[in-house]
């Protein structure tokens, strides 16, 4: 064992250095784009670290009357250093949760299809949004539920997330048994769930009338071309106006996002981000906008990159936004691989609107501010109502006639 620990506290000493390398050097798979520079980084006192480590293993090595699996406690020492951020979307991601989260940003997993986040009031985890198609949608698992045990298991956010995730993952056909606490009611259920390929369609459209409606999941690695296809297939039908709806869209990337921001809005800024140093990186769109009355849709569960892409609509003028008010996630991560194939997610800025507003833990306020009824939330998934019921879209659909009137 004491071999064991010698060799580990010399891979900590390489995985020190390695970190500051692959910090300088590794591509970026996260929310900002690649070669981002980075502050200089104040080194660790390893013979310290080491020095304390040891002893702390030599005393539970010989006094814990129990088994003890030196291999987990370093990777819960690794994971509880970055949770020493105090930023629940900074996180240690190891070796198999990196693998599951690289799949998870290519659309393509085993799961039950569910965006979540740690709640900082209670270190629960908490849904932000369930993909739209997924089993977790299916079951009926919604917005702003919390996920406290899997398989009867107590699971938490922060830390526990990495893990929470990956049990919640596996063999596609078997059965994972989710229990919520769905705080709107005060109840606590078990929801059984067959884990599927998540493949997920992530852009759906269809004709309302001579109104397009474009419905934007989530934003993955093929969502911009998918968004081009249905964008320009309603054109081509000659609509009168666009919905834009991003209910419940959890976000994703930002250079897809940014994509699709610059085909609808004026030449200008579509969002800026901001480091600790100051420093700021904008982007900029072109002078193509969209040409015909525009509404986007969003409410609680519409996070970061839909709050941007809502955001941008609204400075610019050249739409107006429907719903009530979104997540309030404003921070930028970006994720730097490990040598040993685990990695750090981490939350290196804040974005900010055209008009420089910062909508981290405020969200985006509507222009017209609709709430959904009670009943309809606690009971159905939003892309299972008629249109005659959802309201929001109702409203969407109105205004819509009322800005193409001369």
């Amino acid at each position: 064992m004491n071999n064991k620990l010698n060799y580990i506290l010399g891979l900590i000493s390489g995985l020190a250095l390695a970190v500051i390398l692959w910090v300088a050097l590794a591509a970026p798979l996260g929310f900002l784009r690649q070669n981002t520079p980075l502050a200089p980084v104040s080194a660790l006192d390893i013979d310290n670290i080491s020095q304390k480590l040891n002893h702390i293993h030599q005393i539970i090595d010989t006094q814990y009357i129990g088994d003890f699996d030196l291999e987990l406690a370093l990777e819960l020492m690794f994971a509880g250093f970055v949770y020493g951020v105090g930023d629940p979307y900074t996180v240690y991601m190891n070796p198999d949760n990196f693998v599951s989260f690289r799949e998870s940003n290519q659309g393509a997993f085993v799961g039950i299809g569910v965006s979540i986040t740690t709640d900082v009031y209670d270190n629960r985890i908490l849904v932000i949004s369930p993909f739209e198609g997924s089993p977790a949608f299916n079951a009926g698992i919604l917005p702003r539920d919390k996920i406290i045990r899997v398989d009867g298991i107590e699971v938490f956010g922060g830390d526990g997330l990495s893990e929470a995730i990956r049990m919640m993952r596996g063999i596609e056909g078997t059965e994972v048994i989710v229990t919520i606490f769905r705080e709107a009611d005060g109840t606590t259920f078990d929801v059984p769930i067959i884990r599927e390929l998540i493949t997920v369609e992530t852009v759906r459209s269809q004709m309302i009338g001579d109104v397009g409606y474009i419905r934007i999941t989530q934003f993955d690695a093929n969502t911009y071309e998918q968004f081009v296809l249905a964008y320009n297939n309603l054109l081509a039908q000659n609509i009168g106006g666009l919905v834009i709806d991003l209910r419940n869209n959890p976000g994703g990337l930002l250079h897809v996002v940014n994509n699709i921001a610059d085909m609808l809005i004026p030449e200008g800024i579509i969002t800026f981000t901001e480091f600790a140093d100051g420093r700021r990186e904008y982007s900029h769109s072109d002078a193509r906008q969209i040409e015909i009355p525009l509404v986007v849709l969003i409410n609680g569960g519409s996070a970061s990159a839909s709050e941007l892409l809502a955001g941008a609509v609204r400075d610019t003028g050249v739409g107006e936004i429907v719903g009530t008010t979104s997540f309030g996630k404003g921070l930028v991560q970006n994720v730097f691989p490990l040598m040993d194939g685990s990695a750090v997610k981490v939350t290196v800025a804040r974005y900010f609107t055209p008009a420089g507003i910062s909508i981290h833990g405020e969200g985006i306020t509507p222009t017209h501010y609709v709430e959904m009824p009670t009943e309809l939330v606690r009971s159905i998934n939003l892309a299972m109502l008629a249109v005659e019921d959802d309201v929001q879209l109702v409203e969407a659909l109105s205004i819509l006639e009322n800005m193409r009137r001369p």
